[in-house]
């Protein structure tokens, strides 16, 4: 994994170059864009590898960063085939877990020199399914092919792997350049692309299937192969490539340069990330310990969040401190009155839990609670029949457990974060930790694109809170 690499030594010496065909462009064309500050990850074969990198070979990721001020982290291997980009994911999933902005796939001239067939799509089917009626019809049915031996088929598991595990990042797929003549010592030698490989396909071929693959899995694709306008067929542009008698498979400095701004041009146009809404909510409060520091890290961040109070909790020097939260945009809502395993409590005992409560919270703060979240997340049909609310539960992290340090707080939260999550943390008297691994989190959190509201805020924003009474506890709002 490669990060940000400077490439300010010897861009001087290629201004001449970029000028030549982008009349008065610079880097401060650019200004500051939705890919600034982003981080973008490159996953592909040679052209994308770092060792690409040379002191008169820069790389196209390298000159790309610069233009649209984002950083890099770079996975490409050369010579990878298509199916190859998943290992490539799984590194950049164990190092950057979540912490990924945009996902970039400039891959399948290998397939196409290692003459892969193409395969299909689709494998299809005759199935009985209803259509307007009772009646039964056949239809043909088609199903994703995932035949790691075909070039469609390894696309295809590259990106349901991509959805799979990147599901609110941007995934833009490159179309292969063009190709000549390449040489690599005496004995790997791979023709131009004036050829076809073994399976009688040329690299056309391979260009309309990375194409195609952008409709059947609704990515964007920039068509590289034509609008780099690199031609490395045509004997006057063979100086953008690495050496213009033994490599015209590899961009040279000139050529990468080319990519660059051709790529920059098409991004504008592209966003860099998608909203994402995620709701920090604390039990176990409140107190004069802890919830105070809960309180002051939310102002600094001018972040609010959930509070799901403890009804015993609730008196003395605690009420004002619940009060604060409330007149900062935090909502206050309902943990039960004593912390107890309610799931063994009987229907009138299960509303005094929540009444108490309630009256507490509305007595102090004019707002009555609208969600529930059960001590230890214990729950039964009696009580989802019971209690007048919607049940949270949230993405846990541990934090509840003294032994759990920050640094495993923050990347539990991290790693595992989604669009639309309640993360479920503590303000029980003396959680520090939690406050400690927050002061990271949150910062990191809004650099990723999150925006936080309260948990009400949330499901404002998937339409409507859930009623109560529908037997569902929610970690996510979107679930």
């Amino acid at each position: 994994m490669t990060k940000r690499i400077s490439f300010l030594t010897g861009v001087l010496a290629f201004a001449a170059a970029l000028v030549s065909f982008a009349p008065g462009l610079s880097a401060q064309t650019f200004p500051e864009n939705q890919w600034t500050g982003r981080r973008v990850a490159f996953l592909g074969d040679s052209i994308t590898d770092e060792s690409q990198i040379r002191w008169s070979n820069n790389v196209y990721w390298n000159y790309l960063a610069d233009l649209l001020g984002f950083e890099p982290y770079v996975y490409g291997v050369s010579g990878d085939q298509m199916h190859e980009i998943i290992p490539q994911a799984e590194r950049m999933e164990a190092e950057l877990g979540q912490g990924v902005d945009a996902i970039f796939v400039f891959i399948g001239t290998n397939d196409y020199n290692a003459s892969v067939p193409m395969g299909e799509w689709y494998s299809l089917s005759e199935r009985k399914t209803y259509i307007d009626g009772p009646a039964e019809v056949t239809r043909t049915y088609r199903e994703i092919s995932y035949d790691g031996n075909t070039f469609r088929g390894r696309t295809n598991m590259v990106l349901n792997h991509l959805k799979m595990h990147y599901p609110d990042k941007q995934i833009i797929l490159l179309i292969p350049i063009h190709r000549a003549y390449a040489q690599f010592g005496d004995k790997l030698r791979q023709p131009s692309e004036a050829y076809s490989n073994g399976c009688g396909l040329f690299i056309e071929d391979y260009v309309q299937a990375v194409r195609e693959a952008g409709q059947i899995w609704s990515v964007p694709v920039i068509d590289l192969f034509s609008l780099s306008g690199l031609s490395p067929m045509v004997e006057e542009q063979g100086g953008y490539f690495r050496n213009p008698r033994t490599d015209r498979l590899h961009p040279g400095t000139r050529g990468h340069m080319r990519l660059a701004y051709t790529l920059a041009y098409q991004l504008i146009a592209l966003p860099s990330h998608f909203p994402k809404y995620v709701a920090l909510s604390f039990d176990d409060g409140p107190n004069t310990v802890t919830t105070p520091k809960v309180l002051d890290l939310l102002e600094r961040h001018a972040v609010r969040a959930s509070f799901f109070v403890i009804g015993q909790n609730i008196e003395g020097e605690n009420i004002p401190v619940m009060q604060r939260a409330s007149r900062m945009g935090c909502d206050i809502e309902n943990h039960s009155y004593s912390h107890s395993f309610m799931s063994r409590m009987d229907a009138g005992q299960l509303r005094d839990e929540i009444d108490r409560t309630s009256d507490l919270v509305e007595r102090y703060t004019g707002r009555r609670p609208t969600l529930f979240r059960p001590p230890y997340i214990d729950h039964n049909k009696l009580m989802h029949d019971t209690i007048d609310l919607t049940f949270i539960c949230g993405l846990g992290s541990n934090d509840w457990e003294d032994s759990t340090s920050v640094e495993t707080r923050a990347r539990l939260i991290l790693d595992n974060v989604r669009d639309g999550d309640l993360l479920l943390l503590h303000d029980f008297a003396g959680n520090d930790k939690t406050v400690e691994a927050l002061e990271y989190v949150i910062p990191e959190l809004k650099r990723r694109g999150f925006t936080f509201v309260t948990v009400p805020e949330l499901f404002e924003i998937r339409g409507a809170v859930p009623p109560a009474h529908n037997g569902r506890i929610y970690t996510n709002c979107f679930d």
